[in-house]
C-alpha cells in the first residue's frame, strides 16, 4: 500500500450518503415494487409526463438520462472505500490473508449478482442469464481495483484508467464486426453485441452487452479509487473539497467533448459516458462532503444514510421480494379511493416505507451486512 500513513480512518457521512442516494435512485426505478419516480411523473399533465418518462427509460440513446446515473454512481463509490479498506486490512493482517478476503469478497458478489439478476434460486440454469447484474460486474472490478491499490501507486493507478478508457474505445475504431457494415455504435449489432453473443452464447442476456464494457466498468471504479485517494487523505477539508469539484468538473467536460466523437451511450458504457457520469458522481460527493462533513449538516441525508450503509441487503432484498404487497397491506384501502396514478404512487411510496423501514430498524440494531 502506498503513501499508507495518509489514510484516515474516519468514516464519512457524506460517502454513505452518495451509496444511499445512488441506491435510493436503483430502487424507485424498477426494483422492490417501489417505482417512485415514475409514478410520480404520471401525477402531472399527459405532457409533462410524456417528456420527464423519457428520463426513466433504459433503452439504446446517446446522451445522458437520470436513470443512467445511478450504476456507474454505485461502482464508483465501491471504488471510493477501497484505499481505506485495503490499508485498514494491510495494518490487521498480512498481504496473503488480504488477498484471501478479496477472493472470498469477489465470490460471494458474483454469487449474489446471479441470484439477483439470473434468478440462480429458481434453479433454471438452462434459461439462466449471465454476467447480466450490476453485483458481478462489481466483483470483477473490486479484484482488478483492489490488486492495483495494494500493489501500484495513485500515478499508476491514472495511467492504467486513462489506457482502459482509451482502449475500449480503440476496439470500437480499429476492429470490425464480422459480417457487419453499418455504424459501429449501432445498437442492432456492434463490436460490444458481438462479444457477448460469442463469450455468453444463450446465457446472454438480450439488451446487456456488458463483457467487453468490463474494460470500462474497471475504469469507472478506477475513478472512485482515485477520488477515494483523495477525500482520506491527509489534506485539510478545503483542499480537498476544491480538489472534488476540480476533478468532478474536468471529468465531466473532458466526457463532453470526448462524447461529440465518442458518443455518450449507457447501454455501451462508452468510455465518455465514464467521464460525465463519474464527473457527475465527483461534483455530487463534493457537494454532500462540504454540506455534511464540513459545514455538519447531516440530518437531511438521514434518508440515504439508512439505504446506504446496508445497500447490498436491500438490494437483493428488493430483487427477492415486492415490497408493493406488504404496503398495500396498509394503504391497499386508502389507495382505493384514488384515481389509478395516484394509487400507483400511494403504493409506491408505502413499499419504499417499508424497505425504509426495514433497513432503519437494522439500522437501530447496528446490523450491517458486510462482505
Amino acid at each position: 500500500m502506498n503513501e499508507t500513513a495518509l489514510y484516515r480512518k474516519e468514516r464519512l457521512i457524506s460517502i454513505d450518503a452518495l451509496r444511499g442516494f445512488a441506491m435510493f435512485l436503483i430502487l424507485a426505478y424498477d426494483i422492490g415494487g417501489a417505482p417512485v419516480l415514475q409514478t410520480f411523473i404520471k401525477l402531472w399533465s399527459e405532457n409533462f409526463a410524456n417528456a420527464a418518462s423519457v428520463q426513466l427509460e433504459y433503452n439504446f440513446t446517446e446522451g445522458l438520462r437520470l436513470s443512467f446515473i445511478a450504476m456507474p454512481m454505485f461502482l464508483f463509490v465501491v471504488g471510493l472505500v477501497i484505499p481505506l479498506s485495503m490499508n485498514n486490512r494491510l495494518l490487521q493482517k498480512d498481504k496473503t490473508r488480504v488477498y484471501y478476503h478479496i477472493l472470498k469478497r469477489v465470490f460471494i458478489l458474483f454469487l449474489l449478482g446471479l441470484i439477483a439478476g439470473g434468478h440462480l434460486l429458481h434453479l433454471e440454469f438452462a434459461n439462466m442469464p449471465v454476467y447480466n447484474n450490476v453485483l458481478e460486474y462489481i466483483s470483477i472490478c473490486y479484484l482488478v481495483c483492489s490488486i492495483l491499490v495494494l500493489n501500484t501507486s495513485a500515478l499508476v493507478q491514472f495511467i492504467i484508467t486513462v489506457a482502459l478508457l482509451v482502449l475500449y474505445w480503440a476496439l470500437f475504431l480499429f476492429i470490425p464486426v464480422p459480417g457487419w457494415n453499418g455504424e459501429i455504435y449501432s445498437g442492432q449489432m456492434n463490436l460490444a453485441i458481438f462479444v457477448d453473443n460469442v463469450v455468453l452464447g444463450p446465457f446472454h442476456h438480450p439488451g446487456s452487452w456488458q463483457v467487453l464494457a468490463t474494460i470500462n466498468f474497471i475504469s469507472n471504479m478506477l475513478l472512485g479509487v482515485l477520488i477515494g485517494q483523495i477525500i482520506f487523505s491527509g489534506r485539510k477539508q478545503e483542499s480537498k473539497t476544491r480538489l472534488l469539484f476540480l476533478y468532478g468538473f474536468l471529468m465531466f467536460i473532458t466526457g463532453f467533448i470526448w462524447g461529440q466523437v465518442f458518443p455518450v451511450i449507457r447501454s455501451l458504457w462508452t468510455s465518455s459516458f465514464v467521464l460525465e457520469t463519474c464527473g457527475i458522481s465527483t461534483l455530487l460527493l463534493a457537494a454532500f462532503y462540504l454540506i455534511i462533513d464540513v459545514w455538519g449538516y447531516s440530518k437531511w441525508a438521514f434518508f440515504f444514510v439508512v439505504f446506504g450503509v446496508n445497500s447490498i441487503a436491500i438490494y437483493m432484498m428488493a430483487h427477492m421480494f415486492d415490497f408493493r404487497l406488504i404496503g398495500n397491506i396498509f394503504v391497499g384501502g386508502l389507495s382505493a379511493l384514488f384515481p389509478p396514478n395516484v394509487q400507483d404512487f400511494i403504493q409506491a411510496l408505502a413499499a419504499m416505507a417499508v424497505m425504509w423501514l426495514i433497513m432503519y430498524w437494522m439500522y437501530l440494531k447496528k446490523t450491517f451486512i458486510k462482505i
